[in-house]
């Protein structure tokens, strides 16, 4: 830890020097039109944050190719992430800068989501933009209290922001269908449109499929047939502008989605349920303040079938898991001085997390119960001095875990508090108008998730045949973490960009999740010890002309476990996390219509446990998708496009944790219409 105080001490003294001697403000390398709200909670020019934040472009993620329906999948072209989504019906276990799949959060307009589940739900029609800040950001933003998957959710190796539609400046609907591999069905209808003072959009999506095995040779999924779902997507959202139009606002959005199937057997079925509402507002006080607050819902009902494979399978019981999740926040924003903000707020989370089964009894037996509860205040200034933008907050969190089960029995300690202060700090440096320096630091707190703590199982199914899900760690201590990166943007002639990217970060107490057995499947959460990565990312884009950019990025990430108590895990790497990934992608638009976006992926392997002895490593290597789409007809009230997308397109099936593999190459073709 006296190497990062080092470092940033260094950093913060050259660029402190460095402005005495200039006192001019110069724009960034960044186009000056760009902005950007994550860093500061308020639009801010790209060029006046300290952070690295990514803004992918509606553009974008239109052309983008998700083979699982996942969100994430999106990310897999951004630099410092490695995605692993296990299939349609699971979620991502890919890791952020080498430190684990739960140490970037997701957020709705601000508002947090979960890493896991939210990216499988929410519909991309309703995403204007999704802004990806590569760094710590523990101090404007909130942990996520998820009990599920990997437990609770830290914003210290950064956060993904997807922000909704707010202005629509025309009436626009979509009609769209498309058909492919595994009998995929995809139907989409969109409508957006501005009445008066109104802005509103709405929209429904829903996909039937066959799907395929999942499984590689000899899995615990034990598929007899091919794995149907059908998954329902409905949403709406509106804004109300009032008083001044730009700055005076009042936000709805909610999404439903419902996906229904069975993994490959008669009594393997699955119905999951997820709502998502946000509300949010914004208010001008005067010229210099700004108020705004936000409330959200999630409710994620999650219920599946546990069965004994044999010539004629029998049910088990019937699992289920329910969280119920309201964030709030509410914060002031004071601009002062030149282009100089003030934030200090306030934010909320009450969750509610239950686990039950229906052992063919009648009635459901809970297994795991409790209530979580956190507040926080917070505040951050941001400065701008000549050339140098600097920014400084801090914030108190307040934890409190009410426990009534755990395992269906009593908890040892059925109350347990949590307070700390979390800082975040950061520099940037104007050099030139077309070449910037910054550093950011912060760190991190997060106590244990329940389900890491009671598990799915109880601790005597060890090894039990069919018993397939997590097993308990009642012992699990929490863990605090701390980041630093330091990193330079540089704008080249005819828009190449270059920049590149350090970070360092280091985690106490680690909780990962291991794996126990592959038959049955079952893993487990461990205090891993001591976690590091460090590494660094390098990436060059350019838009050559209006009809073409490129793209290439290479992440480098080292990572370490120090468990001085097991040294079967001492020296091991952190699961999931690769050596190595990297990136490239070409975009074409000619001048008769047709859009061609290759993009390839490439990434060296990783480990599924922390255990030397036992654990496998999975080496997904090279997946190339295609996304291409041409005008058929086009006029001013209206426009037919031929679209094709091609997930994998090398049919590279390659094998992942927990039994689980790539199903190769998949293509869906379709139409899309859209009325002007």
């Amino acid at each position: 830890m006296k190497f990062l105080k080092l470092v940033f001490i260094f950093c913060i003294s050259i660029i402190v020097h460095s402005t005495l001697y200039s006192q001019e403000f110069i724009g960034d390398t960044i186009p000056i039109d760009e902005v950007v709200v994550t860093g500061s909670k308020q639009y801010r020019s790209a060029g006046n944050v300290t952070q690295k934040i990514d803004v992918i472009s509606s553009k974008t993620i239109e052309s983008s190719i998700m083979g699982n329906n996942n969100i994430a999948e999106i990310l897999s072209q951004e630099p410092g992430s490695s995605v692993a989504v296990l299939s349609r019906n699971d979620a991502n276990w890919g890791t952020y800068s080498g430190i684990g799949p739960k140490y970037s959060t997701y957020m709705l307009n601000g508002l947090p989501l979960d890493a896991f589940m939210d990216p499988m739900s929410l519909d991309l029609r309703a995403i204007e933009r999704i802004e990806v800040q590569r760094g710590p950001a523990s101090v404007l933003y909130p942990n996520y209290l998820s009990q599920d998957f990997a437990g609770n959710q830290s914003p210290l190796a950064g956060t993904v922001n997807l922000i909704l539609k707010e202005n629509i400046n025309n009436r626009e609907s979509v009609l769209q269908t498309k058909y492919g591999s595994y009998n995929t069905l995809n139907t989409q209808a969109y409508h957006q449109n501005v009445k008066e003072n109104v802005n509103y959009f709405a929209g429904i999506n829903f996909e039937n499929s066959n799907y395929t095995n999942y499984g590689s040779e000899g899995s615990w999924l034990n598929m007899k047939k091919d794995p149907n779902y059908q998954k329902l997507k409905v949403f709406a959202g509106a804004n109300l502008f009032y008083g001044n139009e730009k700055n005076n606002r009042l936000g709805v959005f909610l999404n439903k989605t419902r996906q229904q199937g069975d993994a490959g057997r008669v009594y393997r079925g699955f119905d999951y349920d997820y709502t998502t509402v946000n509300i949010t507002q914004s208010a001008e006080i005067s010229d210099k303040l700004n108020f705004q607050s936000s409330v959200g819902v999630r409710i994620y009902d999650r219920t599946w079938q546990e069965s004994i494979y044999n010539n004629v399978d029998s049910l088990v019981s019937t699992n289920g898991v329910k969280q119920n999740i309201i964030p709030a926040d509410a914060n002031l924003t004071w601009k002062h001085g030149k282009d100089n903000l003030l934030t200090i707020g306030a934010d909320y989370q009450n969750a509610e997390y239950y686990t039950t089964t229906d052992p063919l009894v009648g009635y459901n037996l809970y297994g795991n119960k409790s209530r979580a509860f956190q507040t926080g205040l917070y505040a951050q200034e941001e400065l701008n001095i000549g050339r140098l933008t600097a920014r400084a907050g801090l914030r108190y969190n307040y934890i409190k875990t009410n426990i009534e089960l755990i395992s269906g029995g009593n908890p040892g300690e059925p109350e347990t508090e949590y307070s700390n202060f979390l800082w975040s700090a950061g520099l940037k440096y104007r050099v030139q108008s077309n070449f910037t320096i910054y550093t950011n630091a912060g760190n991190s707190f997060l106590p244990p998730g329940l389900k890491s703590m009671g598990g799915t199982l109880k601790l005597n199914d060890k090894g039990v045949p069919n018993m397939n899900g997590q097993l308990p760690n009642p012992d699990l201590k929490p863990e605090s973490g701390i980041a630093i990166d330091l990193g330079t943007n540089l704008l080249l002639f005819e828009n190449l960009n270059l920049s590149a990217r350090g970070f360092l970060m280091q985690v106490d107490d680690a909780i990962i999740d291991i794996r126990i057995s592959e038959t049955p499947s079952q893993s487990q959460s461990i205090n891993a010890g001591k976690t590091k990565s460090s590494g660094f990312e390098i990436e060059t884009s350019q838009q050559v002309r209006n009809f073409l950019a490129w793209f290439v990025n290479y992440t480098y990430m080292k990572t370490s476990v120090e468990n001085n108590e097991d040294p079967d895990q001492n020296g091991a790497e952190v699961p999931f996390a690769p050596e190595h990934v990297a990136n490239a992608g070409i975009s074409l638009e000619t001048g008769f219509g047709l859009q061609f976006r290759p993009v390839l992926n490439y990434n060296s392997g990783y480990y599924d446990s922390t255990s030397k002895s036992g654990r496998k490593k999975f080496t997904p290597g090279v997946v190339i998708n295609l996304y291409a789409s041409q005008i058929l007809a086009e006029n001013e009230t209206f426009s037919i496009n031929f679209l094709v997308e091609v997930y994998n397109l090398t049919n590279n099936k390659y094998k992942m944790p927990w039994q689980f593999q790539d199903t190769g190459m998949a293509i869906n073709g379709g139409l899309r219409i859209l009325f002007k």
